[in-house]
């Protein structure tokens, strides 16, 4: 019977990871990245004529937790950029993105295990980071970690 339960319990764990809307909009993205996730622009947030660059809202609706947005450089490839400000969250909102960190760090994990990632662990600036490199060697995937905000960018290819 324990054994039984735990079988369930486990099948419920990887339904409902697999299920996340949390993960598979990460997957969309990962997915748009050779088309400069010109699918998730929204509005200009930002233009900077001087240095080529323009902000952009996505279609992601924002979390009380999270913010999105693309970041395009003139002649080079775009960021998909999702940060939560874990600064000032109460504990119930740290619960909250506690479980949302687990859910992308499994991800990436995944994404590495498919073999056709190479990820590596490091730190730097006092600062803990997780990068995903695609098979050509190319930067695809960062996590970064500080007390007070966690990034994952998610790379364009090269234009």
């Amino acid at each position: 019977m324990k054994k039984l339960l735990t079988t369930i319990v486990f099948f419920i764990a990887v339904i409902s990871f697999a299920q996340s809307p949390i993960i598979k909009q990460f997957r969309e993205v990962v997915k748009d990245a050779p088309n400069q996730f010109t699918n998730f622009q929204k509005d200009l947030l930002s233009d900077n004529p001087e240095k080529h660059n323009k902000l952009y809202n996505s279609t992601i609706e924002d979390t009380a937790i999270s913010n999105n947005f693309i970041s395009q450089t003139e002649g080079q490839n775009g960021v998909y950029i999702i940060r939560f400000d874990v600064a000032n969250l109460d504990g119930m909102m740290l619960k909250m993105f506690l479980t949302i960190s687990e859910q992308y760090i499994k991800e990436l994990n995944e994404m590495e295990k498919s073999g056709a990632y190479t990820g590596r662990d490091y730190q730097a600036n006092g600062e803990n980071i997780t990068e995903l490199k695609d098979n050509k060697g190319n930067l695809a995937v960062e996590y970064i970690s500080n007390a007070t905000e966690h990034l994952i960018m998610v790379y364009g290819k090269l234009i």
